[in-house]
């Protein structure tokens, strides 16, 4: 007996593996479609039109894998030393909890070990954030570290700023950006690997999320699932996702003092009735002056008590420092820096808990 002649259209058939999980999908279906054709002529010419579709496909896909920059590691975060045994999970597993106190490293770090993987050149590293202004700064970092633009290999989209492209490998988002996507893209095929990033925060964005993508995975057998979460109950997480391994990575700890420095003094209130809450951080950042060089970071509880306290930092710093606001909301004028830091830069940042003193960075 003579070997089978193989259809043209099932040569094309498995050339789709290799590809976006988008154009697979895409050309699976014109494929599909030409082959309940009765018509021998235009069979053959739509499939010359897919054969030329596939070809520019896997250029595509070519050319993101030739942009997946050197990556490396820093070596004084926890995570870089728990690097193979978060990409072995990953690898051999759809879905990984990673359970990483704060500063272990992981949201920076993470992405370039998926790319070390393989993964991002069949559709883009989907990383999630709660805020808007995680996605961007934690955007900016991962493009440092990877020596890219931001924009280019590394981007992030939030609502009404979209610094990514259909050629970004990793693209930062806020929980609600993807939510948004679904309604265009019920699988997520744009995505060959999704992190959902600070997990322990449990809000209706991360809840749904965490619903949806557990149901879409048996049609998604390619996608890969990462949930990062601090040390808190990440076994429930586990078995959301039917046992899925935890790796556990530690955090870095530093010494701290603590000082307490009363507004006005608790014994004689009315020493100095016209002390108010900017006059005793002025106070507590020249305390702080007079140690050792380093940073301050002053926790306030609104916008307008971030401003009025950078704009008496910054008349009373008159020797080169400088204050820089932060703002949870990050407006515009919150983000404006106040003057140009030097050895020493004092910032405000919002918080939910009451004003505290300034802490040493």
């Amino acid at each position: 007996m003579g070997t089978p002649v193989r259809s043209p259209l099932a040569d094309l058939r498995a050339r789709l593996p290799e590809l976006t999980a988008r154009d697979a999908h895409r050309l699976r279906r014109r494929i599909d479609g030409t082959e309940r054709l009765r018509d021998e002529g235009r069979r053959r010419a739509a499939a010359d039109e897919i054969a030329a579709d596939i070809e520019a496909a896997e250029r595509r896909v070519e050319r993101r894998r030739a942009a997946v920059p050197p990556i490396a590691y820093p070596a004084e975060l926890p995570v870089s030393q728990k690097k193979d045994d978060i990409l072995a999970a990953v690898r051999d597993h759809q879905v990984v909890i990673v359970a990483g106190e704060t500063g272990s490293g992981k949201t920076t770090q993470i992405p370039k070990i998926c790319l070390e993987l393989g993964r991002g050149v069949r559709g883009s590293i989907g990383h999630t954030q709660p805020r808007r202004i995680a996605a961007r700064t934690v955007a900016d970092r991962i493009a440092e570290e990877l020596g890219t633009e931001l924009g280019e290999a590394v981007g992030y989209k939030v609502r009404f700023t979209d610094r990514s492209s259909d050629e970004t490998l990793v693209k930062l988002m806020t929980d609600g950006i993807l939510l948004a996507e679904i309604q265009t893209d019920r699988l997520l095929r744009q995505y060959d690997t999704l992190i959902i990033d600070e997990a322990h925060e449990r809000s209706l964005n991360i809840d749904f999320l965490l619903g949806y993508v557990r149901e879409i995975l048996p049609r998604r057998p390619d996608l890969k699932v990462i949930i990062t979460s601090a040390t808190i109950d990440p076994e429930r997480f586990s078995r959301h996702f039917g046992d899925a391994p935890i790796v556990e990575v530690s955090g870095r700890t530093y010494p701290v003092e603590v000082r307490y420095r009363p507004v006005t003094d608790p014994e004689d209130p009315a020493a100095d009735p016209d002390r108010d809450q900017i006059q005793a951080i002025l106070d507590a950042v020249d305390e702080l002056a007079l140690e050792a060089p380093g940073d301050v970071l002053v926790f306030l509880s609104g916008e307008r008590e971030i401003r009025d306290t950078a704009d008496a930092l910054t008349k009373h710093l008159q020797g080169g420092a400088g204050s820089r606001p932060r703002c949870s909301r990050s407006t515009r004028a919150c983000r404006r820096p106040s003057s140009t830091a030097s050895s020493r830069r004092t910032a405000g940042g919002a918080s939910s808990s009451p004003p505290t003193s300034p802490r040493r960075r």
